[in-house]
């Protein structure tokens, strides 16, 4: 079993468990309440749904709530109740053409007020696949916008302008006047060819968590919650 952390909070200020404490804690439970500890396997799957949204233009926090109860393996103990919370984060959009976004949790709370350390568990969509995905706006319209103003800018600095022998000091001008506004142009335009996606998922998103590690937890009850907060 890898490390974790599992922390309750008791009037006086949280209080942190590391593994060997929790391990001990975990014992004691067991003999003052009959209940055993559960794994949960690597590669298990829990429903959420998003509470907060996101906008990929910048890194930002990840709010999720458990829509479904995660059962030990004998079906019959609830290990993550429904309502617990997820917390984690989102990093923003990096590449052209990007649709997904990505989004790992690092936090899970129990309703009662407990917690666990998780490893930067990825969330993925209904299908499975990794990243969330919602509404995704390429910026289509900006981009095709800023090319055909740069070419029209182009075409303007060569019209009616003569070329060889038939080139006066206007022509001239005109060339060089219509040359520093295209290059002038072309470095303001150019920020919006190279605009990256926006890639917004909304509040309600429903999503699943993947599991990359094995997590060790009790039975959830309320009694069990009350007997670490005597502690």
């Amino acid at each position: 079993m890898p490390e974790s952390i599992i922390s309750a909070a008791p009037s006086a200020g949280p209080a942190v468990l590391h593994s060997a404490e929790s391990a001990r804690r975990a014992s004691d439970i067991v003999h003052a309440t009959g209940e055993s500890i559960f794994a949960l396997l690597e590669g298990t799957f829990i429903d959420a749904v998003l509470t907060n949204r996101l906008d990929g233009s910048s890194a930002g926090p990840v709010n999720a709530m458990v829509t479904t109860p995660v059962y030990a393996r004998d079906f019959q103990h609830v290990l993550i109740p429904r309502g617990s919370r997820m917390l984690g984060s989102a990093s923003p959009v990096t590449q052209f053409g990007q649709q997904r976004l990505a989004v790992a949790f690092h936090r899970l709370i129990f309703p009662d007020g407990r917690f666990m350390s998780l490893d930067k568990v990825p969330a993925l969509n209904q299908r499975g696949d990794v990243g969330l995905r919602d509404q995704v706006d390429q910026h289509f319209a900006q981009i095709f916008g800023a090319s055909l103003a740069i070419g029209a800018l182009a075409g303007l600095a060569q019209m009616n302008t003569g070329l060889g022998l038939d080139q006066s000091w206007t022509d001239s001008y005109r060339q060089g006047v219509g040359s520093s506004v295209t290059q002038s142009s072309m470095r303001i335009l150019d920020r919006f060819l190279n605009q990256l996606p926006t890639v917004t998922i909304r509040e309600g998103h429903r999503l699943k968590v993947y599991l990359t590690a094995d997590l060790a937890l009790p039975a959830y009850r309320e009694a069990l919650a009350e007997s670490i907060l005597r502690r």
